[in-house]
């Protein structure tokens, strides 16, 4: 399996593809402007992922082979937060054209535009739960920032955290029986897992500056940014919190991972 991540060095900004464990990398895109929330297709040929190059947030689709790349979103405002349908035919993304920040549905070419989420308050960060019938976002409607879960086609909506603090950039398990997120209280950000069916929810390390977590295809791993050393770096967890891992980089400041999948061979 491979990883994505962004890697700042002064102005430059790098999105990098590696393999899972931080060897191997290889820039798909360099600009002097920042680049954010890299996003996976289904079947690792693409990624999607935010760049600032015309000064707002505007969302790409990138090839990886070939590296020609497609304008998906480039409306008033900011375009942001890409997330990948299972089948790969579509996405989810956040605009604010229309206001505050809303959940939209878009194919990868960019045709297809449709609003999914109706709140008024801040909707952000959608992610497709592993069958496509649902997706799992972060909001601010209930007053903190929590994760919400709804229909993937629009619907009602359901809080699913509810511990103390604010709650950030959910991930489903790939089995789809619970979801990773970063849990942000008493000024510090760790990373956490909640079980669907029990609601229960299990911290899995100390706290810090710990943010982006998402599974290993094999759901075994968690992969995530942190700091040492004054610098962006990032860091794997095991799915029980016992065995944790920091990757140091050559250079650079490391943010924004996400897990590519599993490749079918």
């Amino acid at each position: 399996t491979r990883i994505a991540y962004v890697n700042r060095q002064g102005k430059t900004y790098r999105l990098v593809v590696a393999d899972s464990d931080g060897y191997g990398e290889q820039s798909i895109l360099t600009v002097e402007a920042p680049i954010m929330s890299p996003a996976w297709s289904p079947d690792g040929s693409r990624i999607a992922y935010v760049s600032f190059e015309q000064d707002h947030a505007v969302v790409y689709v990138q090839h990886l082979y070939t590296r020609q790349r497609t304008l998906v979103a480039n409306f008033s405002g900011s375009n942001s937060a890409p997330a990948w349908a299972p089948d790969g035919n579509s996405l989810a993304i956040v605009l604010t054209r229309d206001g505050s920040a809303q959940i939209y549905r878009v194919k990868p070419d960019g045709s297809g535009l449709r609003r999914v989420t109706f709140s008024g308050a801040i909707d952000t960060e959608p992610v497709f739960s592993p069958d496509g019938k649902f997706l799992l976002f972060t909001s601010d409607q209930g007053g903190s920032v929590q994760i919400y879960r709804m229909p993937a086609e629009g619907g009602a909506v359901e809080r699913l955290t509810f511990a103390g603090g604010n709650n950030f950039s959910p991930r489903y398990s790939p089995d789809g029986k619970s979801f990773v997120f970063a849990h942000f209280v008493e000024g510090k950000f760790t990373i956490a897992t909640q079980d669907f069916q029990s609601k229960q929810m299990q911290i899995l390390t100390e706290g810090g500056w710990e943010k982006k977590p998402s599974f290993s295809p094999n759901g075994k791993l968690i992969l995530f940014a942190t700091e040492a050393q004054g610098r962006g770096i990032l860091a794997t967890v095991s799915s029980d919190g016992r065995v944790k891992q920091k990757m140091f980089p050559q250079e650079g400041d490391i943010r924004e991972p996400i897990w590519g999948p599993f490749l079918k061979q």
